[in-house]
């Protein structure tokens, strides 16, 4: 009797490595679709943003996955001009609604483009998400960066100090600029 329990445990044994094989064995596992979803999100905010101001026309849309719209560059110091605390210039209201209740005091970026929606905060969370996902996805491999949004270098120091701290740094960021968006700005 006990040889029977043994032959349908070790039955069970044989049918979840042959089951779970290809996936311990499998290449690895690309985002790349993901990214190219959420730079099609941020598109799209980014458009819906530029309609609302009047400024649809000021927008070259991207056609090609995973690559960002972009302001005309003959366009740009009147729809984003890029205004810094101490300018007596008012920010346009395409800058409130890509940047937030305060575009001066968040920061308005020298290139603004869709990854600055939110002020910046979607493109953080974005990299949380893509740092996490991609680690579940391939047994805790670093991303690439190339499927994060920001500067290579500065993105390759964050990775290095591991996924988990990677995720935090991402989230925390994201929340300050969500902030910023919101005009809550902490005194230092």
């Amino acid at each position: 009797m006990n040889l029977r329990k043994i032959a349908v445990v070790g039955g069970f044994a044989v049918g979840a490595a042959l089951t779970l094989a290809p996936l311990a064995s499998a290449d690895v596992v690309s985002i790349d679709s993901t990214f190219d979803s959420e730079v099609s999100e941020l598109n799209s905010l980014f458009q819906t943003d530029a309609l609302l101001a009047g400024d649809s026309n000021d927008i070259t849309i991207a056609t090609t996955p995973g690559v960002f719209d972009s302001i005309k560059p003959e366009d740009l110091a009147t729809i984003a001009p890029h205004l810094v605390p101490g300018d007596t210039g008012t920010p346009t209201f395409f800058e409130d609604l890509v940047y937030g209740a305060n575009p001066i005091e968040a920061g308005i970026s020298t290139g603004t483009g869709p990854f600055n929606e939110l002020n910046g905060a979607l493109s953080e969370f974005f990299n949380a998400y893509n740092v996490e996902a991609y680690s579940l996805l391939n047994d805790g491999a670093t991303v690439p960066v190339a499927d994060l949004f920001g500067n290579p270098a500065g993105l390759e120091t964050i990775l290095g100090e591991g996924t988990s701290s990677a995720v935090t740094q991402f989230i925390t960021t994201g929340l300050g600029d969500l902030e910023g968006y919101l005009g809550i700005f902490t005194s230092m």
